[in-house]
Formats: C-alpha cells, structure tokens, sequence
C-alpha cells in the first residue's frame, strides 16, 4: 500500500494516458493502414495523386488522428468516470470550427479581457487528458454547491461551461505554449551547438507525439520549407523517430508471448514503417510496457548524433516514412538521401537490438494487469 501511494508520479502519468489510448488504438492503426493503401495505389498507378478518389480516401484516412480528441474524451471520460457526454461537449469547444477559424485570423481572443492562445487542438493526447482529468474536480464542486433541486437542470450547464473555458484559457494552451518554447530551444541549440541539437530533439520526438505537441514542430518545417526551401532537421528528426519505432516492433514480435502482443507489434511496426503513424506503437507499445518507450528514446538519440554530426535536410514536406523517403533527395545536396537513409539504418538497428536485450518481458496479460495508481 505505502509502496504504491509513493509511486513515480510519471509512472502514474503514463499509466492514466496509457489507460486513455489503448481502447482507441485499433482505430488509429485502421486510419494508418487506410493511409497506406492510398501511398500503395498511388505509387503502383493504380490511382492518380491529387484525383478525387485518391482525396477520399485520403481524408478517410485522417480523420480518426485528426478527431482523435473526441474519441480521446470519450475513453478518458471512462477512466476518469466523469460525464461522458459532457466531456465530449467541453472538448467539442477546443476542436470547434468557429475557435479554428478565429484562431487562424490575424485578430487577437480574449474571454472577458482574458487572452486566448491561437492554437489547433486536432490531434491532441494530453490537453485532452487533462482536461477530462480536472473534469473530475469541476464535476464534484458543482455538484456540491448546486442545490438539489435545481442539479439536474443546472449543473450540466455549469459543468459543460467551466469545463470549455478551462480548456480553451489553461489546459489547451499549455501543450502550445511547451511547444513554441520548445522548438525556440532547439533552433537556439542548432546555431550554437548543431550536434546536441538534433541529437536531443530525435531523443524527445516520441515524447512530443505523446504529448501532441509534435505538431507545432511540423508547422514550424513546413515554415522553414517555404521560407528557406529546405527544413533544416526536424523533419529528418521524425523519420528517425519512425524508423526507430519500427525497430521497436519487430523487437517486441519477437519477444512477445502471446499471439495478441505478437499481432499488435507487427501490425504497429509496419504501420509507422509504410505509413508514418507512430501513435499505435507509442500508445500501443511503448507506453504499456514503458522499456520500449525508454529504448526507442536511446535509440532515436543515437540517429539523432549521427544526424547532428553530419546534417541532414529535407526538401519536401510529407509523413517521414519509408515510401516517402525522397522528400530528402535534391540535385543540390547530393549526398543527403544517403546519409538520411544511414540515419534510418542507425535508428532502426539500435532501437531493435536495445528493445531485444532490454526491453523487458513482454506478455499481453502482464500489461493490462499493470497496476495503476488511483488519484
């Protein structure tokens, strides 16, 4: 009891986000797949890019990442055991197409004088955890102070609008603000010391994916794309964090010892492999069984050196994977899809040989029988 009330508060973080993301994991992979039946027919003929059908499917393809907070409100509404209904509603606000369009005007928010930060809440983990998460507080208080005869009616209001606000003035703009301050230190760091640079942002990529601060990060190459014609490492930073992944899962296929972990990992591995959707090995296997998630880390930052050390750029903007691998080649660098294609070999064989010699044990049956701090 005692030795469980002390637990490592960010074993107790991982575990609620862990019990949050494992019931939505087999959509997200189905998203992932869908994606690369539109890479597969695209590059074999069988469909023009930039046709109809192809933009179809495309878009089926997005949408369970993109929605992912609703579905993210739902199962953490289970966890949590606040108003599910409720909960999807206060994280309807943070995704609404209204906010999201003020928000990509050149017009300042404010609530009540109350600044708001421009932000995009698609694609979202932990603002949406912890917004269901203080959902658990609100609900109590309303519900205390409210009298009893007006509960029913009144506090779905109260609790639906306190929630919103928190989310759109506290919660949602902290996973922004981590970002931007993030992606500043990294871009400080590649000027002064480049090697340390991307050697820690590949380190940290998966956490960022965790945490949906990644996005900013994409925002910013596609930024640096336009702006300079080529990103200078973060991209590359992310399909080193793919490949790494991939090592991972076929690390784990081979360690596991159940059929079920066996048919996750595979279909994990060669969904951020072909694809480039790393959240159904994040969510699926790193963060259950919590040594992957530490080895791919060592193993992203062992790319990420090599990365530092000899520069890598990417050229086009696409999802850092496999088939989309020429987004590093350019008549003016000629030497850079080589040493990006180094970079994938490093992230992969250090990530599946620390996974296969320090991954753990890994059965099915071990993870779900995790156990979990109460708060």
């Amino acid at each position: 009891m005692e030795q469980n009330a002390k637990k490592n508060i960010l074993t107790v973080l991982i575990d609620h986000v862990s019990s949050c993301m494992a019931p939505i994991i087999p959509i997200v992979i189905a998203g992932g797949l869908v994606k690369l039946l539109v890479i597969i027919v695209t590059m074999t003929g069988l469909l023009a890019e930039g046709t109809p059908t192809e933009a179809v499917l495309s878009f089926i393809g997005d949408a369970p990442l993109y929605f992912l907070p609703f579905f993210l409100a739902y199962t953490a509404s289970v966890h949590f055991k606040v108003n599910t209904v409720l909960a999807i509603g206060a994280v309807g606000a943070l995704m609404s197409p209204s906010f999201v369009e003020l928000a990509e005007g050149s017009q300042a928010l404010s609530f009540l004088g109350i600044p708001l930060v421009k932000a995009s809440y698609g694609y979202s983990t932990i603002p949406v955890i912890l917004l269901v998460a203080a959902m658990v507080w609100i609900e109590k208080l309303v519900h205390k102070l409210m009298p009893k005869v007006v509960d029913d009616i009144l506090s779905p209001l109260v609790i639906l609008l306190l929630s919103s606000l928190v989310g759109l003035l506290a919660i949602g703009p902290l996973g922004t603000l981590i970002g931007n301050g993030l992606s500043g230190a990294i871009f400080w760091l590649q000027d002064h010391v480049s090697w340390l640079a991307w050697t820690l942002f590949a380190a940290v990529s998966p956490l960022l994916v965790i945490t949906g601060t990644h996005w900013v990060f994409v925002a910013t190459a596609i930024t640096q794309l336009g702006s300079a014609g080529l990103d200078p490492g973060i991209l590359p930073g992310f399909f080193i964090m793919a490949l790494a992944l991939f090592g991972t899962a076929m690390a784990v296929f081979l360690k596991a010892k159940t059929p079920a972990l066996k048919k996750t990992s595979f279909s994990c591995g060669f969904t951020v492999l072909l694809a480039g959707v790393s959240e159904p090995s994040l969510y699926g296997l790193c963060l259950p069984y919590k040594k992957p998630l530490i080895t791919t880390v060592l193993g992203c930052a062992a790319a990420g050196l090599y990365q530092g050390i000899v520069g890598i750029h990417c050229y086009v903007y696409a999802f850092p994977a496999i088939p989309s691998c020429l987004m590093f080649a350019s008549a003016d660098e000629p030497g850079n899809f080589a040493k990006a294609m180094i970079a994938a070999v490093i992230a992969f064989a250090a990530s599946f040989l620390l996974t296969l010699l320090f991954g753990g044990r890994l059965d099915a049956d071990e993870a779900q029988a995790a156990d979990h701090t109460k708060i």
